[in-house]
């Protein structure tokens, strides 16, 4: 099976307001989300870098089989705003796409976590999530980590730092 993966923009579904009403919050975040996966084929999947306000993690959305795989370089479970903001957002998606896909409307989607490196330090979360995103879409067969929700990585930091600066660099002008 050929997969295919998309990306969902970490700057409009991470929690950035503070003293908003948060049911009215997560549901524009879960608009966003539902909007993305709208016309999502069967097959496709959605990576979402996410920031808690201090910390990043990987999401990787199935819509179709209404799971969500967690990648948290620090190995912490899932929040509940991300709980939330996932919910509501996949239980939007199945209202709105109906037959085909796991029936469980208004309930929790499932979100697995992955075993993955973890961090030593306090600031390379970021890094690990590009990196994540990178062996997932480039390197690894996709497809393997999600079955065995197991993942396994050189965890040297220096490489992605590497080719994010020369990513970075091909845009600054002088």
């Amino acid at each position: 099976m050929d997969q295919r993966f998309e990306f969902i923009s970490p700057v409009l579904v991470s929690p950035v307001q503070q003293n908003v009403d948060r049911t009215a919050y997560v549901r524009e975040r879960a608009e966003y989300i539902l909007r993305i996966l709208r016309n999502a084929p069967k097959g496709n999947l959605f990576l979402m870098p996410y920031n808690s306000g201090q910390h990043w993690i990987l999401a990787i959305i199935d819509p179709w089989d209404d799971s969500v795989l967690y990648f948290n370089p620090l190995g912490n479970e899932p929040g509940d705003d991300f709980k939330d903001l996932i919910t509501t957002a996949l239980n939007g998606w199945k209202l709105l796409v109906g037959r085909g896909i796991r029936q469980r409307c208004n309930c929790q989607t499932l979100i697995d976590t992955v075993r993955c490196p973890i961090q030593e330090g306090y600031v390379e979360c970021g890094y690990f999530v590009l990196a994540f995103m990178r062996e997932i879409t480039f390197i690894v067969d996709g497809l393997t980590v999600l079955q065995t929700k197991d993942f396994n990585i050189d965890a040297d930091m220096s490489l992605v730092r590497q080719e994010w600066a020369t990513f970075v660099m091909r845009f600054i002008q002088y």
